[in-house]
C-alpha cells in the first residue's frame, strides 16, 4: 500500500485530492484580518543571534570533510569601490587592502546570484585572518524575540492556562506537560525558548546549523514532530551536497494535502502549532491555484502574534521566534504577489510519524 493510500485511509474525506493541486480556500493577503486564539501576557527581550567562533571554525574546516557543510561566503559587488567599501567595513585595521585584493581576485569564480551583479565569494582561513571577527558576525546577525510568561500570568486566568495547555499538549510528552503545569501552579515564570517549545524547536532555537539544507519546511514539520520530518515516506529525496534535513517543496506539499486541513484565519482563530504557508500567487486572479511550485516559505504559529521559523536552507539562517508581522513583511519582499494559507494537523497525536509504507510518489 503506497503513502497516498495509507494516509488517506486515516483521512477519508480528503481521499479524492489530486497530488500537487489544491481546492482549498482563497489566499489571504491582509494580516490585519487574522485572528489569534491565545493572547498570553508576555515579557519581551530582543536578542541578537550571532555566529559563534566554533560555528565559524566548523564552516572554515568542514567543507573539506563534508560537502554538506556550507562554506563561509560574502555577498560581493564586483565594482572596485564596493569591494573597498566592504573590506573597510569588516577588515582588521591594516589589512583592508589584503582583504580587498582577496575579494577582487576571487570574485570571478564566485557563485552568481541570478538577476544581480553580485556573487558569493568563499572565504578561506587566510582571508578570515584579515577580518574583524565581530564585524564579520554582525553581517549575519538576526534578531530573536526572547519571550517570557510572567509567573502570575494565569493566577486570575485559569481558562487561559487550560487553553494553552490543551493546544500545546499534542506537541509535548506527558512528562513535559506535567512539568509546565507544576511551574504554572507555583507561579514560576516560563521561558518560551526553554519551556513552551517542543523538542526540536527547543533544542535549536536561537542557533545556526553549519549545514546547507535544513530549511523552513523542515523546521515547520519538525515542530509537529521530529519523526514526521525525518520519516522516509515524507523526506524522500536526498540532494547531493545538502543535509538530509532539507525538505523539498513537493515533499511538504504532499504532507499538507494529506495530513493537514486548511483553516481560515479570518474566521477561525489561529492556534498553537498551526502552520502558516506563504505562496507566490497568480498575478491576474485570486482564484486558488495552489501547488508545490508556488510554495515559498513556512512558519509555525505560537500565540499572541509570534511564530517560530528558519528563514532559509542557508547556514546563515538561524532558528528564531519572530512576530508574524515581521515574517509577513520579509516574504512580501520576496514575492510578486504573496498569498498566505494556514494549515492545522489533522491527526490527534501530532508527534506520531507518518505510516511507513513503500513510496508511490515523487514529483
Amino acid at each position: 500500500m503506497g503513502l497516498c493510500v495509507a494516509l488517506c485511509a486515516l483521512n477519508p474525506a480528503r481521499s479524492a485530492a489530486t497530488p500537487g493541486t489544491s481546492k482549498g480556500g482563497k489566499y489571504h493577503h491582509d494580516l490585519a484580518s487574522f485572528k489569534s486564539d491565545l493572547n498570553v501576557p508576555l515579557i519581551l527581550k530582543n536578542r541578537n543571534v550571532l555566529l559563534t567562533d566554533k560555528m565559524i571554525e566548523d564552516r572554515l574546516d568542514g567543507t573539506r570533510k563534508d560537502d554538506r557543510v556550507e562554506p563561509l561566503q560574502l555577498t560581493v559587488d564586483g565594482r572596485d569601490d564596493k569591494i573597498v567599501e566592504l573590506a573597510t567595513k569588516i577588515a582588521v585595521p591594516g589589512h583592508q587592502l589584503d582583504l580587498a585584493n582577496y575579494l577582487k581576485s576571487n570574485f570571478p569564480k564566485g557563485e552568481e546570484l541570478p538577476g544581480t551583479n553580485l556573487r558569493l565569494v568563499t572565504i578561506d582561513k587566510v582571508a578570515f585572518r584579515y577580518m574583524n571577527g565581530a564585524a564579520f558576525k554582525s553581517l549575519f546577525a538576526k534578531v530573536h524575540r526572547d519571550l517570557a510568561v510572567p509567573g502570575n500570568a494565569f493566577t486570575k486566568a485559569p481558562h487561559l492556562r487550560e487553553s494553552l495547555i490543551t493546544q500545546m499538549s499534542p506537541f509535548f510528552k506527558a512528562s513535559e506537560i506535567a512539568t509546565i503545569r507544576r511551574k504554572m501552579a507555583s507561579n514560576q515564570a516560563l521561558s518560551v525558548d526553554r519551556d513552551l517549545l517542543p523538542s526540536f524547536a527547543r533544542q535549536n532555537i536561537a542557533s545556526f546549523s553549519p549545514f546547507r539544507g535544513p530549511n523552513c519546511f523542515h523546521a515547520a514539520l519538525s515542530f509537529q514532530g521530529a519523526e514526521l520530518a525525518s520519516n522516509r515516506t515524507v523526506n524522500v529525496r536526498k540532494e547531493p551536497g545538502y543535509h538530509d534535513d532539507m525538505i523539498n517543496y513537493d515533499e511538504l506539499w504532499r504532507v499538507l494535502r494529506i495530513s493537514f486541513y486548511e483553516v481560515d484565519p479570518t474566521k477561525s482563530p489561529m492556534q498553537y502549532g498551526d502552520m502558516i504557508v506563504f505562496f507566490e500567487t497568480n498575478q491576474t486572479s485570486d482564484e486558488d491555484h495552489s501547488d508545490y511550485k508556488s510554495l515559498r516559505h513556512a512558519a509555525t504559529y505560537l500565540f499572541d502574534g509570534y511564530v517560530y521559523s528558519k528563514g532559509s536552507k542557508s547556514a546563515n539562517s538561524p532558528y528564531l521566534v519572530r512576530t508574524l508581522a515581521e515574517e509577513w513583511e520579509t516574504w512580501t519582499k520576496y514575492t510578486d504577489k504573496m498569498g498566505v494559507k494556514v494549515f492545522r494537523r489533522s491527526l490527534k497525536n501530532v508527534s506520531n510519524a507518518a505510516p511507513v509504507d513503500p513510496v508511490d510518489w515523487v514529483y
